[in-house]
């Protein structure tokens, strides 16, 4: 049996400070994700109490709201199995989110980052979010591989282009796979799920690095930059993380990708690494 208890109380010191910058907010969400996902990894009772401030529902002195305060911006997707806040172990006005399917970088969704960074001082991180079994990059990857299948889709045109925005992700991990794999790989029965594994992954890598560098051409020469890192939540792990060359998986965040080639060759490691590799060896007779 494991109990969670929220107890609230005024005592405004049991309050955890705001990360003073990049690399201590870094450190507070891969530490609130490992705490969220060690919930289900101990035996027998186990009882967590959460200590919670009128502020952290929301509610500010006299009842007012609070000033919006988070630290951190995220783009991620919409899917109801991915409660961002819930899974980095945050409450309520710590975190700035931006969800949509796929983790799609729309006019929106860019508009509303920019936002974040642009007014909110309290900001010092950004952080790009992907998750395995994406239902979107499903959708894309099963669309590149069977391009009839795509006029199923014809009666919604902004689905037609939610799909359309992730066919880039999509064309970089089939790259990958084929240059690490050999030309005869898509062949393989375990492809498609390989495929989209290591889609959800390029395209959190480039969303992470299209913020980067959209945050560095807006800033101002003087202000400071707010660093932006990516990850994927694991659905049956709960620990957010990537594919490793060498392990299934490492927990933690990653820098957003420098440039095209060094992200390029942290793709070819992991399509070679035993996560992927056992993906597409899972099926074969």
């Amino acid at each position: 049996m494991r109990d969670i208890v929220w107890r609230i109380s005024d005592d405004m010191t049991r309050r955890e400070p705001l990360p003073s910058d990049a690399a201590a907010a870094r450190k507070r969400l891969e530490r609130g994700n490992q705490d969220f996902a060690a919930l289900f990894d101990a035996d027998g009772l186990t009882t967590r109490i959460m200590h919670l401030t009128p502020a952290d529902l929301g509610v500010g002195q006299d009842g007012l709201p609070p000033p919006q305060r988070p630290f951190a911006t995220l783009i991620s997707c919409a899917d109801a199995r991915v409660p961002v806040e819930l899974l980095l172990n945050e409450r309520a006005n710590e975190l700035f989110v931006v969800r949509v399917a796929g983790g799609v970088l729309s006019e929106g969704a860019m508009g509303s980052l920019d936002f974040a960074v642009d007014n909110l001082e309290s900001v010092v991180i950004t952080l790009a979010l992907g998750h395995t079994g994406c239902g979107a990059v499903a959708a894309a990857v099963d669309t590149y591989l069977d391009p009839a299948s795509y006029l199923a889709m014809a009666h919604s045109r902004p689905l037609l282009a939610l799909v359309q925005n992730l066919y880039g992700a999509v064309r970089l991990a089939d790259h990958t796979l084929h240059e690490v794999h050999g030309s005869t790989i898509a062949a393989s029965p375990g492809y498609r799920d390989a495929l989209m594994e290591l889609s959800v992954l390029a395209q959190a890598g480039t969303n992470a690095a299209a913020l980067s560098t959209r945050i560095r051409l807006r800033s101002a020469p003087q202000s400071p930059r707010v660093p932006v890192v990516y990850g994927v939540y694991d659905l049956s792990s709960r620990s957010v993380g990537v594919a490793g060359p060498t392990t299934d998986w490492v927990p933690g965040l990653v820098d957003a990708p420098a440039d095209g080639p060094s992200f390029g060759h942290t793709l070819r490691e992991i399509a070679f690494g035993p996560r992927i590799t056992g993906l597409l060896e899972a099926h074969a007779g």
